[in-house]
């Protein structure tokens, strides 16, 4: 039943990303590829099966200016203790920040849906669109979690996602059928989201706390 559950989630978050593919075309979140911060984190997972941590600390390059964005975000400078781990070569420590990385860009999408009440619709599809993205790289661990301590968190965020989508509304055709933003339903859904995050990566939870300082 679980592995089932496992393969509809993956289903729907396909179908999912396709659709959001479809009604972003053009706007530039990557959409030619893989957001940045995706292929870095899939590059820097392929060089610690190397043990790599020179080539990994040149990838680092490549996302500076996020990094640099997070620490004015968060209060949080993932940078130095990226490097310490570098130095360390300790290959765990380096994927704890990966993923703290990337829940801060999934708070970051989040809080500019939310600022902009779902207003900027194509934006706001663009961004839950990189999100699923990187939801995508912390799956894995999530359904490691699951089966771990029996829980069903996988199933639940695909939904919440899923549901997020729905609150964007949609444009119609022509005017017609046009279906308006639910921004009060996205705020609780993605509070949800948040939370779910914190308890399946409890090393999340700074990020968490930290009150967003963005502008």
């Amino acid at each position: 039943m679980a592995k089932l559950k496992n393969i509809i989630s993956a289903v729907v978050l396909l179908l999912l990303l396709i659709c959001q593919n479809a009604e972003v075309l053009g706007y530039g979140y990557g959409l030619k590829g893989k957001d940045t911060l995706v292929t870095v984190y899939e590059d820097i997972s392929g060089f610690l099966e190397k043990n790599d941590y020179e080539i990994i600390k040149t990838a680092l390059e490549r996302i500076e200016v996020p990094l640099v964005n997070y620490h004015q975000y968060y209060g949080i400078d993932l940078k130095p203790l990226f490097l310490d781990a570098i130095a360390r070569h300790d290959k765990e420590a380096v994927f704890v920040d990966m993923e703290k990385l990337i829940y801060f860009a999934i708070r970051e999408k989040i809080y500019w849906n939310k600022k902009e009440n779902l207003e900027k619709q194509v934006a706001a599809k663009a961004r839950l669109r990189v999100m699923l993205q990187y939801y995508e790289l912390l799956r894995p661990r999530i359904k490691s979690y699951d089966q771990k301590n029996h829980s069903a968190f996988n199933s639940e965020i695909v939904e919440l996602l899923v549901g997020m989508s729905k609150c964007l509304g949609t444009a119609g055709s022509f005017g017609y059928n046009a279906e308006p933003a639910n921004p009060a339903e996205f705020i609780r859904l993605s509070q949800r989201l948040e939370e779910a995050l914190v308890v399946i990566f409890p090393h999340f939870e700074d990020g968490y706390k930290a009150v967003i300082n963005a502008h």
